[in-house]
């Protein structure tokens, strides 16, 4: 090699080559957030469920299992939820994780809840105990409850779904929650903040 040829290998190439390789952009991570419903209808044909809410609200979601992106979901949800190609409990209470908005939603994993109806309820966070994840809500007519959270509590937040392990709100947030009482106690099974 020339020396000349050398001079414009050092000169010109070997930076164009770092700068190439510095603009490379990675694949963005689709966000995964949740929703709760009926899955009033699971089509396998056209790869679709038919999500109704409690005000009969339906919502039709696009299963796209074969073609997922990739994206950020939080394990211990995902290990407790059925891939959404594989779902076909028609008329279950589910939560359906998807990513996207809108009509280009896209399912991702359902976490069968049975046929048993969830008790529904809002308001502010007056208390939050970090330790025990336990969490007290003042609703609009001043009354409070305490709800007990766990790995496997849905909380969607704007910034995707965690579990309730991972959640940490603050005094004064609004808080819709959808719990089911176990031996006297409410155990929180969705949260979404907003």
């Amino acid at each position: 090699m020339s020396l000349r040829a050398a001079r414009f290998l050092i000169r010109y190439a070997v930076p164009a080559a770092f700068f190439a390789a510095s603009c490379y952009i990675a694949p963005a991570q689709e966000v995964i957030h949740a929703l709760t419903g009926v899955a009033s209808k699971v089509d396998s044909t056209t790869h679709t469920i038919t999500l109704t809410d409690g005000d009969g609200t339906q919502m039709i979601i696009k299963d796209d299992a074969k073609d997922h992106p990739h994206y950020d979901f939080d394990k211990a949800l995902e290990s407790d939820a059925t891939d959404s190609a594989n779902f076909d409990k028609q008329g279950d209470r589910v939560i359906l994780y998807y990513f996207g908005d809108g009509w280009q939603r896209r399912a991702v994993a359902v976490k069968d809840l049975g046929q048993n109806p969830l008790k529904i309820t809002s308001g502010q966070v007056a208390h939050w105990d970090r330790h025990h994840h336990v969490i007290t809500i003042k609703a609009a007519d001043g009354t409070k409850q305490t709800f007990q959270l766990d790995n496997k509590t849905t909380v969607d937040t704007p910034m995707g779904v965690v579990n309730g392990d991972k959640f940490d709100p603050q005094n004064g947030d609004q808080i819709s929650i959808k719990y089911l009482n176990k031996d006297g106690s409410n155990s929180a099974v969705f949260m979404s903040e907003g």
